[in-house]
């Protein structure tokens, strides 16, 4: 899942040890002071090499002395799924491309990809309306987006997963499409077949692995440990972006594009000055985050300082999987950890034992619902066959924890991962808590615990009678809580990405603070916007990174036209 090249391995081992994504680190931002009492730490901000006073508008001064200048048709920022797409397509049209990337490895493939129309669609008989789609994405963002954007995914999305097929098949990799989202996975909302993943016979494969051997076939460089810090642009005649200031080892250097740039950096999840201005309260959401270490905002912000315009409202992707340790409170990523069984429907209540919402609601939802209850947090309760219950929860996406029917091996994980996780690292750090009552469970998890039994009485009631008369919670996912050990635990926010990114039309080309196309520049993935605003709908599984690849390898044709 990450861009900077963390395996899922390596994910979970940093799960283990409290180290998830950014772990370690405070996201309190560049602004003087947060809402709700999130105060700001200079030492972190200086730490992150960002300006202190100011905050990330502020434009660095314009680099002038260079080591070396090196020359190329097409030059790619970023070497995560949206830019090995990108450079991949403009080298098919006969550019040459530099890759450059600030890590000191290319990114994972995300493995879930939303397309529609694709062959593997087709061939599993599954046939999307495409204006019903496309509306359904607009309605979630209250229209707040660009309609053809959203048009130009639902038109070229299933050609970009076409063209992955016939790469992946020269290393024994197929395409396969889930088939079991429908209605009934969805609860109150209407999952689509959309989702892809790759997979060889014994597992998941990640495009970017298989990207980037092509890559090298075709002769593109990818230069590693070599972020960009600025953009060149001409401040004479069309005022066309040239190409880029990068640092490296050997001090900085000048790409200089002759058709031009592409921005694909990730975002800006990872960069404190940014998110803690631009969305506080997603930093007050959350626990923990699998955010990109790369996704520093290296894209937006050079974009903006030579006069880009950038989405309005901040969005980003939340799951509810950020496990808080007992006592402790959410904004400080440091102390929490990856719950990923948060997102299934089970019981959930805020921090006085009361139900708040319906459970059965995309991962993001319920987190916002959370924002609006003290201390921003609440808890899940869950007895000992939750194993059978999660069966008949049938979650989909990235929150499945059986496989899918459908023969896909993507699973993030499994009912015994889940079980060895709960018990060799949630338990011992008090995340996940476990009593043999209900009202002990509530002692461990320090709320009311008359309220609690209250609560789980209430909900049982209700499972028995078969109807939600209280949140209207769907007659199957309804199951009581009956059999000892009971477990539970504080679930926040586990931040992934930010959305909102610079505006583009649909060439591609970024945009400025006039609406008017600034030449030589184009975006794509988180560094895009115009298709994402408040939330994310997580019941399209796929559509995030299907949009960044189809846009990537947008991009990259129309660059090297």
């Amino acid at each position: 899942m990450s861009k900077d090249g963390v395996s899922r391995k390596d994910f979970l081992k940093g799960a283990a040890t409290g180290a998830v994504g950014i772990a370690a680190m405070q996201i309190l931002g560049g602004c003087a002071t947060g809402p709700r009492g999130i105060t700001n730490s200079a030492d972190s901000i200086r730490g992150q090499g960002e300006k202190a006073a100011g905050g990330w508008r502020t434009p660095d001064a314009p680099i002038t002395k260079v080591s070396r200048t090196v020359d190329t048709d097409v030059l790619v920022v970023g070497a995560g799924n949206g830019g090995l797409f990108a450079a991949a397509a403009a080298a098919e049209k006969g550019a040459k491309v530099i890759v450059l990337e600030r890590n000191g490895m290319i990114g994972t493939g995300r493995e879930w990809i939303g397309a529609i129309g694709s062959r593997a669609q087709k061939a599993a008989g599954i046939d999307i309306d495409k204006n019903e789609i496309v509306n359904e994405i607009c309605r979630y963002a209250s229209h707040r987006v660009d309609q053809r954007l959203i048009n130009l995914w639902a038109e070229k999305s299933g050609e970009t997963v076409d063209w992955l097929e016939s790469v992946a098949k020269d290393y024994g990799v197929k395409v396969l499409v889930e088939t079991d989202a429908g209605k009934e996975t969805g609860g109150p909302y209407h999952p689509y077949k959309i989702q892809h993943n790759l997979q060889n016979d014994q597992k998941a494969v990640e495009s970017t692995q298989l990207l980037k051997d092509k890559l090298g076939k075709m002769g593109v460089s990818i230069l590693l440990e070599t972020p960009m810090v600025q953009l060149i642009r001409s401040d004479k005649g069309e005022r066309r972006v040239s190409g880029a200031i990068a640092k490296s080892k050997e001090g900085y250097i000048r790409f200089n594009a002759r058709k031009g740039v592409i921005l694909a950096t990730g975002g800006y999840s990872n960069n404190l000055d940014m998110l803690g201005c631009e969305n506080p309260i997603a930093v007050r959401s959350c626990a923990t985050t699998a955010s990109h270490s790369g996704s520093r905002g290296d894209g937006i912000k050079a974009a903006t300082w030579i006069g880009a315009a950038k989405d309005e409202v901040p969005t980003v992707m939340i799951f509810d999987r950020g496990g808080l340790p007992v006592g402790e409170k959410t904004g400080d990523f440091s102390k929490g950890n990856f719950l990923h069984m948060g997102s299934q429907p089970f019981l959930k209540v805020n921090t006085k034992g009361e139900r708040f919402c319906n459970e059965s609601v995309p991962y993001n939802d319920i987190i916002h619902a959370a924002s609006l209850e003290p201390g921003d947090n609440y808890c899940m309760i869950w007895d000992a066959a939750w194993r059978e219950q999660t069966r008949q929860f049938h979650t989909i996406g990235c929150s499945r924890l059986q496989p899918s029917p459908s023969g896909s091996k993507l699973l993030l994980f499994s009912e015994e991962a889940t079980a060895g996780f709960h018990e060799k690292v949630l338990m011992p750090a008090h995340i996940v808590v476990q009593a043999d009552t209900i009202e002990e469970l509530a002692d461990k998890l320090q709320v009311p615990r008359d309220t609690l039994a209250a609560t789980v009485k209430r909900y049982n009631e209700l499972c028995a009678k078969g109807n939600d008369d209280d949140f209207g919670k769907e007659a199957y996912r309804m199951l009581p809580l009956l059999k000892p050990p009971f477990r539970g635990a504080h679930l926040a926010g586990q931040l992934l990405c930010t959305l909102d990114g610079l505006r583009i039309n649909t060439r591609l080309q970024v945009l400025d603070t006039e609406n008017q196309v600034i030449p030589g520049l184009y975006a794509a993935g988180n560094d895009s916007g115009g298709f994402f605003a408040d939330n994310y709908p997580e019941y399209l599984p796929g559509l995030a990174c299907g949009r960044t690849i189809t846009f990537g390898r947008l991009a990259g044709q129309y660059a090297a036209d």
